[in-house]
């Protein structure tokens, strides 16, 4: 896909050095768009990103960036617009790790710090970037959440809670601006070869879940961080310009 769209700023891709994160860079630079992406710790992860991707033409950059931090987020995606021309697609694909637990077992703080570095650093973003999409006229937001805001699973909620309420501010976010040509959508990821169940669970008791998991997906097999990929370019992109305010599922039917 090449798109007209994607010639005027960048893409900016908070969490690009995660799994999804990484294979949302690809796909932006396979569709002709710069891209300016994010790592929280892990510098040479982000390093080898930008390196594996320089072969196909687009620029790309990343930046160090705590998200919970409300003025440096501000900060970055100013000083990114600036330089660039523009920011087009502004792209979460962010969250902590998080403990697995029944609710009731969930500590206070748990709970608390899950929401300040997922629905809080979403917050911080989308309230960044608002400012700079409304002046220029248009750009997309697009958040990546999790089917089990849907499909509700025992020891889930610290998974699908936070994510729940990022898709009630994209949601009203969509409302508020399409006015100024602002189009906010969440992405719902289904299950993905290469996700990791439990720090505990490992080896074979991880292979026979995760084959357990797969064989109730009416396509019998998990999905790649390709296939959410394909589904954020296509959501920023031209084609998709009439698209706002959804939340769409890409999980293979497993939540049917």
């Amino acid at each position: 896909m090449t798109d007209s769209q994607f010639k005027n700023g960048v893409a900016f891709v908070a969490g690009g050095s995660g799994g999804i994160g990484a294979a949302i860079v690809e796909e932006f630079a396979r569709a002709g768009a710069d891209v300016v992406f994010t790592y929280h710790r892990n510098e040479e992860a982000a390093r080898q990103i930008k390196d594996s991707t320089a072969a196909l033409g687009a620029h790309i950059e990343y930046r160090q960036l705590a998200l919970q931090d409300e003025k440096a987020t501000a900060e970055c995606i100013k000083k990114i617009a600036e330089n660039s021309g523009g920011i087009h697609s502004v792209i979460y694909s962010a969250g902590p790790g998080i403990p697995i637990n029944f609710a009731g077992k969930i500590s206070v703080e748990d709970w608390r710090k899950t929401f300040e570095h997922d629905t809080h650093a979403c917050f911080n973003l989308v309230h960044a970037a608002l400012p700079v999409l409304i002046e220029q006229r248009g750009g997309s937001l697009c958040a990546i959440t999790t089917t089990q805001a849907s499909r509700h699973l025992p020891l889930s909620v610290l998974s699908s809670a936070p994510k729940a309420a990022i898709e009630s501010l994209l949601a009203v976010v969509a409302k508020e601006n399409g006015r100024f040509g602002v189009r906010a959508n969440s992405i719902r990821s289904g299950w993905l070869a290469g996700g990791k169940l439990d720090d505990g669970m490992e080896g074979q008791m991880q292979d026979k879940a995760l084959k357990d998991i797969a064989a109730q997906v009416p396509m019998k097999s998990l999905g790649r961080p390709a296939d959410v990929a394909h589904a954020v370019v296509f959501l920023a992109s031209s084609k998709a310009a009439y698209i706002s305010g959804v939340n769409l599922t890409v999980d293979g039917g497993w939540c049917l």
